[in-house]
């Protein structure tokens, strides 16, 4: 098999038809020149040596010594072999805080832009290691899994908001929780956390968060968004205007301030660093040198199909064809009139090879889609699948054969390789209607996989590309349905699960009360038999049988103190 690694290149052989075009016309000047000085006839006469047969060969040589040139810069590569590729890195987790407190405006433009724009430098930058996130507001939702697919993973970190998570408030420690949950346990890779936040922890329980992270021996590192002065919250309008500012319930306006010390807590506990964000500065570089200083381990293998470079061949032959050319002279020889007879047919032919092959990559890709297409529509996606990777084989940034196969793996219902093909096609997409094509189908294989709330960011992102997409709009809002259902569902099972604890518990509680009510009486009927055996006093009796009562109402009481005490938080920030 043959293709090029730069096929662009191959183009610039379409000029060499121009060169030829151009030199038939200076010889043509030429010979018309010395006719009228002195007549074709005397031409014999006055250059008896002359050869016009070696003339044009070293023309045509010359051009065939470029054209060689352009196939060796265009690196003619043929294979296949195999070759093995070991990928070493880390796993990692950014726990990004969407709560309404992010969209203060104390660092330009605003916290929670100024974290997507850091986090999105940083997926630039990984190379091996595996990342994930989770946002987290009043409550805590996995973004998207583990993945070394950073395009598909900068596609949805742009689609974040404060509106991610339904539920208001910020609880730090059930983002680091999910992010400690949702690694692999499988894989024996170093394990880091990034924590993306302002600090202000309103409700929830950080500290066992962070214990289990030390326990776990997952680092944790932290970077402050916000200035310890704070600033407002603004509401925006349906437009982006402000309109106003959050207030609490006390009508006061609300002021959010960078909680430094949370941060710093979490992250030397868990041997991580602090760093704090500021609008002109690039604090992810930092945390990026220290995750690269951690131990990489190997954690996946594969192989793949490879080239073997030929570039040296037509760049050979380019370099005999500049020697022929200079050691021909222009003098008249015996051979030159019979090679004068093969000259149109050899150019001819030389110049059919070097166009042809200009194109035949181009056709390959093409025939490859082509094949896969007519696969796809009779609904054989195994053979469709196939084809498109030949075509990417060809040419990898062929966006129609990426996103082609992207739809054969989701009609396979392998949704997660195709949510990966999707993202790789996304970014080859120039214009706002492809990329909120991509944006829509990625919601599709989301939804299928049934993580609704990921499938409600990526169509909220396709409508943000192309508000006129009435699918898109439809798809969303069965998207929060199934959500909202999901959700639900999840709140009821919590609801009976809890229902269920009670019930032990109560059931428990009443039978440790039994236990001690029997074992009461029984000291009562003990205490009673040795009075009567060893002529207690009545005194005597009166007082054990107090400190007896006195014990039960203990009891009792450390009962009432286990019950469930509901707390009213009133910060929804």
């Amino acid at each position: 098999m043959l293709r090029f690694e730069h096929p662009e290149y191959l183009y610039f052989l379409l000029l060499l038809l121009a060169i030829a075009v151009g030199l038939y016309f200076l010889n043509r000047w030429q010979r018309k020149r010395f006719a009228a000085f002195a007549g074709l006839s005397l031409l014999p006469q006055l250059a008896p040596e002359a050869s016009i047969a070696k003339k044009f060969t070293k023309q045509i040589i010359l051009l065939l010594a470029i054209a060689s040139l352009i196939l060796a810069i265009a690196n003619p590569q043929v294979g296949t072999r195999l070759e093995e590729v070991k990928r070493e890195g880390i796993d990692m987790f950014v726990v990004l805080d969407v709560s309404l407190s992010m969209k203060a405006e104390d660092i330009r433009p605003s916290r929670l832009e100024k974290a997507k724009r850091d986090v999105s430098e940083l997926l630039h930058k990984l190379s091996g290691d595996r990342v994930g996130m989770v946002v987290f507001a009043g409550q805590a939702f996995v973004q998207f899994p583990l993945t070394s697919d950073y395009s598909a993973a900068d596609l949805f970190l742009s689609a974040i908001d404060v509106d991610a998570v339904p539920t208001p408030g910020t609880m730090i420690g059930s983002g680091i929780d999910l992010a400690l949950q949702s690694f692999s346990k499988d894989a024996p890779t170093q394990k880091a956390i990034v924590v993306v936040s302002d600090g202000e922890e309103t409700e929830g329980d950080v500290q066992s968060a962070v214990d289990d992270a030390k326990k776990a021996g997952v680092r944790v590192y932290c970077v402050g968004m916000g200035t310890p002065e704070g600033g407002p919250i603004p509401v925006l309008d349906k437009n982006g205007n402000r309109i106003d500012y959050k207030h609490d319930q006390s009508n006061n306006i609300v002021l959010t301030k960078l909680d430094e010390s949370a941060l710093q807590q979490i992250a030397s506990a868990t041997g991580g660093s602090y760093h704090r964000a500021t609008s002109g500065g690039n604090e992810i570089d930092d945390i990026f040198k220290e995750l690269g200083a951690l131990q990489k381990v190997e954690f996946g293998s594969k192989q793949i199909t490879g080239y073997e470079s030929r570039y040296q061949y037509p760049l050979l032959f380019a370099l005999l064809l500049l020697i022929a050319e200079f050691m021909i002279s222009e003098r008249r020889g015996t051979w030159a009139n019979r090679l004068k007879r093969l000259i149109p047919g050899i150019a001819a032919a030389l110049l059919f090879v070097c166009l042809s092959t200009s194109i035949a990559s181009a056709q390959t890709v093409r025939s490859h889609v082509k094949e896969g297409n007519t696969a796809y529509e009779k609904e054989h996606y195994d053979d469709a699948e196939a084809a498109y990777k030949k075509a990417l084989e060809q040419n990898p940034k062929s966006k129609e054969a990426q996103f082609d196969l992207g739809n054969s793996y989701y009609k396979q219902q392998r949704f997660d390789d195709a949510i990966k093909q999707y993202g790789s096609a996304g970014t080859q997409m120039k214009t706002p209607q492809e990329k909120a094509m991509t944006a829509y189908d990625i919601g599709n294989a989301l939804y299928r996989s049934e993580k609704y709330q990921d499938a409600v960011n990526a169509y909220r992102q396709a409508l943000k590309m192309n508000p006129n997409d009435d699918d898109a709009r439809y798809n969303l809002q069965m998207a929060r349905l199934k959500l909202k259902q999901q959700q639900q569902q999840n709140k009821n099972q919590k609801k009976n699960d809890k229902k269920d604890q009670q019930k032990q518990d109560q059931q428990k509680q009443n039978q440790q009360q039994q236990n001690q009510q029997n074992k009461n009486q029984q000291s009562q009927q003990d205490q009673t038999q040795a009075q009567k055996k060893n002529q207690m006093p009545k005194e005597e009796a009166d007082r054990i049988l107090d400190a007896m009562r006195n014990n039960e109402k203990d009891i009792q009481k450390n009962v009432r103190k286990r019950e469930a005490v509901k707390v009213h938080v009133e910060k929804d920030w």
